[in-house]
């Protein structure tokens, strides 16, 4: 549940991270439309699915949910509602229709069906609060209408089941991002963490296999952003290398502030500023900002300070902020860093960079500016690569590999 510190004054007149009601006010007023404040990851639609195995008539997301007890979910209480969301300034969301490499096969992409269908319910339970965005265009529409515009995100290669045929349905199901493996891969592509989230050593398919290759190709020209959160370092430089369009890291770290393998490297992070484009979407799960035993003022987690270390390494590495924005993964990490405990939390994030002497028009871009010019190209791929070339009928088989 959120602090009541983020948002409440001592005798000084700050908050518990030093922000004065006049900094958070002005915070507060960069996440109103017209400008987009996009996160790239939620897993609202597996919680639902957990805590109400998606009967949306047991839970009313237009009430607080944040004293509600849900007992099937290691985080307890939702970090997601309607309140807390017009609080925070979240305009719009990638909602991930995750499934856990534990279902493989079929199963996975029934599962991957029911969770698109979920985000669909919602947009039409909802449909004064939420918007279902099948373009950038579409989200500036929806921001504009002042609703919550909403894509999906699958959150694993494992998902398609080795057929481009249901990669590209997700698509017209208004899929607009794959990342290319959770933690354990589909064998075509190298995670960082396997099935038991270990660490991956060595990168049994090279990053990406010929299949994988053609995996990214297919994503290119639908127009399905290629997402390499969660990948092995050497999948991050195959995904850039072969990719025509922007790639985006939809919840991601620098490894240079904090030493985990599915943080990104210095040398990657400038192959977005040298190549073609992309965004590293900063997550606000602690073990990934900090690592497992950070303390701080003797609480162990880490803080908003420092995710906001981890904008100011980006911006330091490229040179500016335009490859930096927001992918907290809110309901689907145990652990979020202190004073962004839910999706009220936005403009206390907005607030520290200010406090550290980023511009308004910096602010504007890290939170949504930036993917949705990076959207806007991989759509213009689309277009192009769609003029010259037919859908592949490529399988796994055809380059004697097999669907995992």
């Amino acid at each position: 549940m959120a602090s009541f510190k983020n948002f409440e004054f001592d005798a000084n007149g700050v908050n518990a991270w030093g922000h004065d009601a006049a900094l958070l006010a002005r915070a507060r007023k960069l996440h109103d439309p017209p400008n987009v404040t996009m996160d790239g990851h939620n897993d609202l639609p597996w919680t639902l699915y957990q805590a109400y195995e998606h009967r949306l008539e047991k839970v009313d997301l237009r009430e607080p949910q944040e004293a509600v007890h849900c007992p099937a979910l290691r985080h307890r209480y939702l970090h997601t509602d309607f309140p807390r969301v017009r609080k925070g300034g979240l305009t719009a969301q990638f909602w991930s229709v995750y499934v856990p490499t534990q279902i493989r096969g079929d199963a996975a992409v029934q599962k991957t069906l029911e969770q698109i269908d979920v985000v669909h319910r919602l947009c039409e339970k909802y449909s004064g609060e939420m918007g279902f965005a099948w373009s950038a265009a579409d989200v500036r529409r929806i921001v504009a209408e002042g609703k919550l515009a909403s894509m999906c995100g699958v959150e694993g290669g494992h998902q398609i089941n080795g057929s481009l045929a249901t990669l590209r349905m997700y698509h017209r199901l208004g899929v607009r991002y794959m990342t290319l493996t959770h933690n354990g891969g589909p064998g075509w592509a190298d995670a960082a963490l396997d099935d038991d989230s270990k660490y991956v050593e060595h990168a049994k398919a090279g990053g990406l296999s010929p299949f994988g290759c053609e995996v990214v190709r297919e994503m290119n020209r639908v127009g399905m952003a290629v997402d390499i959160a969660h990948v092995h370092e050497d999948t991050m430089r195959k995904a850039i290398e072969v990719s025509e369009a922007p790639v985006i890291f939809s919840h991601s770290n620098t490894r240079a502030v904090c030493n985990h393998p599915r943080n990104v490297p210095d040398d990657v992070l400038l192959s977005l500023k040298n190549g073609k484009d992309g965004v590293v979407m900063i997550n606000i799960n602690a073990p990934f900002i900090a690592g497992d035993f950070f303390v701080k003022d003797g609480k162990v987690g880490a803080t908003v300070k420092e995710v906001a270390d981890h904008v100011d390494h980006a911006k330091k590495v490229t040179g500016s902020v335009a490859h930096i924005g927001l992918g907290a993964d809110y309901d689907g990490i145990k652990s979020p860093s202190r004073g962004m405990e839910d999706v009220s939390t936005y403009p206390i994030l907005t607030a520290e960079l200010l406090k550290r002497g980023y511009t308004d028009d910096e602010i504007i871009a890290i939170n949504g500016g930036n993917v949705i010019r990076v959207m806007e190209k991989i759509e213009a791929v689309a277009a192009r690569l769609q003029k010259t070339r037919l859908a592949s009928e490529a399988t796994p088989a055809d380059f004697g590999e097999v669907a995992l």
